[in-house]
């Protein structure tokens, strides 16, 4: 649910930093690296994903936000945060997030940061398929 008010008359700024955990070869990065964006705004990023390898592979991404007080006003209503990502061998995945501000965004964070960390997580998914198998 978007908010129905955008505050026309300040602006945030928003920077996007990428991180690859443990057994990412591939590429992860976010195509725009820092946005204004005014509260109430609806607000459309992309990031990209590779898979450079042979196998398929199963994805999740965790968000961080610093200030961590303005995780409270940040709004995802799509992000490729919510779901583990497939990425097929030799892969180039567009990733995109749709977010906006909380109009009630303290007048104090007047920017701050949304890093993602991929991991991943395909072993851990196969583990719990054959699991589930077994039963």
């Amino acid at each position: 649910q978007a908010p129905e008010n955008v505050v026309a008359d300040r602006t945030v700024t928003v920077e996007f930093i990428t991180q690859k955990g443990d057994g990412i070869s591939g590429e992860f990065t976010s195509e725009t690296k820092r946005v204004k964006v005014h509260p109430g705004e609806i607000t459309l990023v992309h990031f990209f994903a590779s898979n450079p390898t042979s196998s398929d592979m199963i994805t999740q991404s965790i968000p961080s936000v610093t200030p961590g007080e303005a995780a409270r006003y940040l709004h995802k209503t799509q992000c490729f945060c919510f779901d583990q990502q497939t990425l097929l061998a030799g892969e180039r995945k567009n990733m995109p997030m749709i977010f906006y501000l909380d109009p009630d965004i303290p007048s104090h964070i007047n920017q701050f940061t949304l890093s993602y960390t991929i991991f991943d997580v395909t072993e851990r998914v196969a583990g719990k398929n054959n699991s589930v198998a077994a039963n």
